[in-house]
This record gives structure tokens, sequence and C-alpha cells, in this order.
């Protein structure tokens, strides 16, 4: 089951630190794919995390286009309208490596 997000809000819909990493990623031109998303330490973690529960509310809300079996991930049909947001929200914090 896919969370709901605010589709009539980008900026709520975008509020998850990873939904922001996913489309500011694609708005730089940096994230292709879901291996590009992993960061160090508790990578197995937020690779489930983006699978589960933050790129199927992101494909749901049409900001972007995943394809599951190629693992890629392009701008969705909406992603200029959470794009725009992207700069208005509050960076996460970020947590040390366990590496």
């Amino acid at each position: 089951m896919t969370p709901d997000i605010p589709t009539s809000d980008p900026a709520a819909a975008v509020a998850a630190s990873e939904r922001k990493r996913v489309v500011a990623g694609l708005a730089d031109g940096v994230v292709e794919t879901v291996a590009d998303l992993r960061v160090r330490g508790r990578a197995d973690e937020i690779a489930a995390e983006l699978r589960e529960t933050h790129l199927p509310a992101l494909e749901e809300a049409g900001y972007i286009e995943w394809d599951r079996e190629a693992g890629t991930i392009e701008p969705g049909p909406n992603f200029e309208e959470a794009a725009r947001h992207v700069d208005d929200l509050p960076l996460p914090e970020v947590e040390p490596s366990d590496d």
C-alpha cells in the first residue's frame, strides 16, 4: 500500500528528506537510478525505505517515473510542480557515516 501524499501541496509531498533527495537529484541531473540515491552507512535500510515508501509515493503523485526492473528514475509528468518547492524545504539533518 502506498502512503497518501497531498498532491495539492507539492511542498508537503516532497517534505520527507528522502523524497526531497529524489526530486532534487533529478532536478540537478545527478540521479538516474535507485543506486544513485544510496548513502553510506545505512544503505540497505535506506534502499528498502525508498522502494517501499518514498518512490511509490512520488510515482503515484506523478513526480517521478520509476522502472522497478531497470532501477531507473526519471522526472514524471508533474515533476516541475514538485521541483519548484525543493529549495523551500529545510535540509535534512546529516547522519554520521558508519564507514
